[in-house]
């Protein structure tokens, strides 16, 4: 088994000893890098009309662009999930409180879990939210916590320009750093913890608010131990909510297949790919493990009732966005991390933090500041 951290050094090592697989599963993230450096091929070069007819007609926009560079696409998307905020509704419910919206809405929801007896009423631990903000979390971090930031209108590139040095951004960032320091309803840990650490605490009902993705839904059962029907009863989800002037956000993510320039058999992988990512076997796939499915027919053959957690967290996928698509992409994202785990951790001020993460991500990408 290669892990998610190794995969991509392994790939562009068997990529530089002329080793390269058929067909790989790369993180959405990577294709930009991928192609930009020759290890992919175009599909168009193998099958345009495919791609024309079948691939971009069926799957949603924001992964035909996430998966293309230069105009031409490159992977195949799988399966996707998107970047939530989990509650415990059951909780909620309970206190008539609603699903956090708004930054008002949250703080005010995790200031009234905060306090003493309300913890000491559900077995809370010392705080009631939580959420990875660490370097060491890796690409969770950045995955979850970039929807703070467009939740404010803010972003990182826009326009041939790195944007990420605005109000918007020492917005979000404040308001996360403002959950640990000035409301306290999050723990310092959260510049330090593992990339399931949220996860894992909002299974043990040791928080009633997490920042998480729908992926986790499986592994929230299991820990928790819960079967389908304790998991609806009990957890509510939303997207991440809206920043002040801004509206609520997501990001879209997922695995994807690639074929290598180095394939000895380009169009029998993609034959495979096409049977792969096909509707059949997404909807069987996705439906099995909680996944969402990007083909636009798979999702609406999806049962309401059967199906309801795809179909739910499938809605938020109409305003989901993809995280940027360069090919300096893994070098960004370590900078967003640092941003975020300097600040939260209070190392540096936000203003530092967020002025340090545009100066050195202009430089990695050849970019002006804009």
């Amino acid at each position: 088994m290669t892990g998610h951290a190794q995969l991509r050094f392994k790939i562009a090592t068997a990529v530089a000893a002329g080793k390269a697989p058929d067909i790989a599963l790369v993180d959405s993230v990577w294709v930009a890098e991928f192609a930009q450096a020759s290890f992919l091929i175009p599909l168009e070069e193998i099958d345009p009309d495919w791609v024309e007819n079948d691939y971009k007609r069926d799957v949603l926009p924001v992964f035909v662009e996430g998966d293309s560079y230069e105009g031409q696409l490159y992977a195949v998307h799988a399966q996707t999930d998107v970047a939530l905020l989990w509650y415990r509704k059951d909780w909620f419910n309970a206190e008539g409180i609603s699903p956090p919206m708004t930054w008002d809405d949250l703080i005010q929801a995790a200031c009234y879990f905060q306090q003493e007896h309300i913890r000491q009423k559900y077995g809370l631990g010392d705080y009631t939210l939580a959420f990875p903000a660490s370097l060491k979390a890796g690409e969770t971090t950045s995955y979850l916590l970039l929807p703070f930031i467009w939740s404010a209108g803010g972003g990182v590139f826009a326009d041939g320009k790195v944007i990420l040095d605005s109000e918007a951004t020492r917005r979000a960032i404040g308001l996360l750093s403002d959950l640990v320091h000035k409301y306290k309803v999050a723990s310092p840990e959260v510049a330090s913890c593992a990339w399931d650490w949220p996860m894992r605490l909002f299974a043990a009902g040791k928080v009633a608010i997490s920042v998480g993705g729908s992926y986790e839904s499986g592994m929230i059962k299991e820990l928790a131990g819960w079967d389908e029907a304790a998991f609806r009863e009990r957890v509510g989800f939303v997207p991440i909510p809206a920043g002040p002037g801004g509206k609520q956000a997501t990001t879209a993510g997922g695995m994807t297949y690639a074929i290598y320039r180095q394939s000895k058999c380009p169009d029998l992988a993609l034959e495979i790919l096409k049977i792969v990512t096909g509707p059949e076997l997404m909807k069987e796939f996705c439906v099995a493990t909680g996944h969402n499915p990007p083909r636009i027919s798979v999702a609406r053959s999806l049962d309401p009732e059967e199906d309801w957690f795809l179909v739910q967290t499938q809605e938020m996928l109409s305003n989901a966005r993809v995280r940027p698509s360069t090919p300096e992409y893994p070098k960004v994202s370590e900078q967003l991390r640092a941003m975020l785990e300097n600040a939260v951790a209070r190392r540096v001020t936000v203003d530092q933090a967020v002025q340090k993460a545009a100066e050195i991500i202009s430089a990695i990408t050849g970019l002006p500041q804009g």
